[in-house]
């Protein structure tokens, strides 16, 4: 499961590449539980951990709070509603409005489209070439103290190519990055998150098979097999992750 992400699928996913490591770990743990486990409500009460901590990741990382987190003090959790419901609602409405706002002219908008590739190929880079986020910071100075010495000053506040701490007149303001990430999340991505976030209120309440399977209409002899479907699906559509053929069921 060294691969498990879909490249062409909308990833919500916004971090640095240590985070990366963490969410790809976690999304392997649940990918695998959901391929092999034989318990319905096992399958979507991890599918559902999964996403909420996705969510919570990236509204926390697309506000810059991430660095105030600690494991006594996660805001992503002390912050942030409790119930699912009313952080998909907070989640929708700072999309919302963060696409409404103005953009800011920026250093950022002297780039080209910021780089992007596969989780396995910066974790590559990470292991063989330790030093690779020194030496494009230091090739982002070189490039804008060349061709835009005007902005020489807002680099020196902290902008940077890969990963942009808004300073503090941009206080309100998520990255266009982040933006771009989130912009790909349309109405029916938050309706499977609604479907799952029902399914998860009954595998939380209940050990009933088919009171868990009857949330996604589904029903008769073949019921873990498609349950088992129904949360890889959700996995792949919701999140990114590519599932598992080789497990068990006939699928």
């Amino acid at each position: 499961m060294d691969d498990i992400w879909d490249e062409s699928a909308s990833i919500p996913f916004w971090g640095s590449i240590e985070q990366a490591e963490k969410w790809s770990a976690l999304a392997s743990h649940c990918l695998e539980t959901v391929t092999k486990s034989e318990s319905p409500r096992e399958m979507v009460l991890e599918t559902w951990l999964l996403l909420d901590y996705a969510v919570r990741d990236l509204i926390v990382n697309g506000y810059g709070l991430y660095k105030f987190c600690q494991e006594d003090l996660d805001l992503r959790y002390e912050l942030l509603p409790q119930s699912f419901r009313a952080l998909l609602k907070f989640f929708k409405d700072t999309i919302s409005y963060q696409s409404g706002l103005t953009p800011e002219p920026s250093p950022s908008d002297h780039y080209p489209p910021y780089i992007r590739s596969s989780y396995g190929f910066l974790k590559y880079l990470g292991e063989n070439h330790g030093d690779i986020d020194k030496r494009l910071k230091e090739i982002e100075a070189e490039y804008l103290a060349k061709q835009h010495p005007e902005l020489a000053e807002q680099v020196k506040q902290g902008w940077q190519f890969f990963y942009h701490e808004p300073r503090e007149e941009r206080i309100g303001r998520v990255p266009s990055g982040w933006l771009d990430v989130v912009s790909k999340l349309d109405e029916d991505w938050f309706v499977r998150a609604e479907k799952l976030r029902e399914a998860r209120n009954k595998a939380a309440h209940s050990h009933d098979l088919s009171a868990i399977a009857k949330v996604f209409g589904i029903a008769g002899p073949r019921t873990v097999d498609l349950v088992r479907d129904e949360c890889l699906e959700l996995l792949n559509k919701l999140l990114g992750i590519v599932p598992d053929i080789d497990g068990p069921g006939d699928r």
